[in-house]
């Protein structure tokens, strides 16, 4: 059966297309797009949102494409990853409109430049029976499983191998890859020669949770590659089936990646504004006074003390000509509120007005409403997103001076 195409771009223009009822289920509930029933049986209205990617549902294939340059998605995705030590010439890629090749292709060469020198490799404990003793004999389990025999003898021993949790992790990304109908052939042609180097590593269990890492200086080579195989592997779970459907996908949630970028951005400037300082993502806090409701700011500035000096929510969707969406207004209100601040802050991806602020009624807190301009070159962009730290650091410690 031929493979129909739905192309679409992130909060763009809907599409009508012909599914069946699990297709759109699957559709609607991958997040990708929003499947709506028409009045014409079997036609369906696909809206896109916040999310990019492909999904192959049976024979319909349906991409998003972000509304930003790619090169700018992976820009916000690398500088999330490697902070200050991205260097534009590592994620070069070339013009292309469709996310899922340009992340597959990068992947595969974050892997190669990774292995370059050859496989990480570390110790584990292994238990096994042998022929002769090393390491410590396990004298329980030798009673246990063969009592009044001395051969094989049971034991355990720190074996130096490439099955590490990091190798691990790499070859089930590469296969998950390597194996998806969305991928180009030349990329996956790429995969399958990098899967051959990973012959001695261990396959994943599907289902089980990701084997823990920490980078060290050990395995400070593999922090790229392991960070976009956590991507492809969280982000590529469609991988199944669904009664006789069929379903492979590769979905990004953009509004999570520009959050994260904005975080890690700020992290960088304004700590070293105020020395002690330090900037928490999602900080916990309640609403209610029970401690009920819990909320959780994109981003809280604190002092060396952990009092909020600043609150920031980051909000990946355009300004709208008639002015910021009033939700976003109230939401920044109180986050500002409970940690008892007199101003929050508002960030959009972008907007058509400058900055704005909103005095509330009765309260007297201030909502700033700032947007940066995600078609700027790297550079630019972060000089943007510094200027915006020095001005929230501005308004907090003259607040904080003037509260004194």
């Amino acid at each position: 059966m031929a493979t129909s195409l739905v192309q679409l771009r992130e909060y763009g223009e809907s599409a009508v297309a012909q599914l069946t009822e699990t297709q759109a289920s699957i559709l609607s509930a991958s997040g990708l797009v929003e499947a709506i029933r028409t009045a014409d049986a079997g036609w369906w209205e696909l809206r896109p949102g916040g999310k990019v990617g492909a999904l192959r549902v049976g024979s319909v294939d349906v991409r998003v494409a972000p509304k930003v340059d790619i090169e700018r998605v992976i820009f916000m995705l690398s500088y999330r990853l490697r902070g200050v030590t991205w260097q534009e010439s590592e994620v070069a890629v070339e013009s292309a409109d469709d996310i899922v090749h340009v992340l597959a292709d990068m992947f595969a060469r974050s892997v190669a430049q990774a292995i370059k020198p050859g496989l990480l490799q570390g110790y584990r404990v292994a238990e096994e029976a042998l022929p002769v003793v090393r390491g410590r004999i396990l004298i329980d389990e030798q009673l246990k499983r063969r009592p009044g025999m001395w051969l094989p003898i049971e034991v355990s021993y720190d074996d130096f191998t490439v099955d590490t949790p990091e190798n691990r992790v790499l070859r089930a990304a590469l296969e998950r890859l390597q194996r998806n109908p969305l991928v180009s052939d030349g990329t996956r042609r790429k995969l399958g020669g990098l899967l051959f180097q990973f012959a001695d590593v261990s396959k994943l269990t599907p289902g089980m949770p990701l084997p823990r890492w920490r980078i060290t200086r050990l395995n400070r080579r593999y922090e790229m590659a392991l960070e976009l195989a956590r991507l492809v592997l969280a982000s590529s779970s469609f991988e199944h089936r669904v009664g006789e459907v069929a379903v492979d996908g590769f979905v990004l949630d953009l509004p999570k990646i520009f959050e994260d970028f904005v975080t890690v951005a700020l992290i960088d400037s304004l700590p070293p504004l105020l020395p002690g300082s330090s900037v928490e993502g999602q900080h916990d806090t309640y609403l209610d006074t029970g401690a009920e409701v819990l909320m959780k700011p994109d981003i809280v500035w604190l002092d060396s003390a952990s009092a909020a000096l600043a609150v920031l929510d980051a909000k990946y969707k355009e300004e709208k000509v008639s002015g910021f969406p009033n939700a976003d207004l109230y939401q920044c209100l109180a986050y500002a509120t409970v940690l008892g601040l007199p101003r929050a802050h508002l960030i959009y991806a972008k907007g058509n007005a400058d900055v704005r602020e909103y005095t509330v009624t009765g309260s007297g807190v201030v909502i700033s409403a700032h947007t940066l301009d995600l078609s700027l070159p790297p550079d630019a962009l972060l000089a943007q997103i510094h200027a915006l730290a020095i001005r929230v650091a501005s308004d907090a410690l003259v607040g904080t001076a003037g509260a004194a």
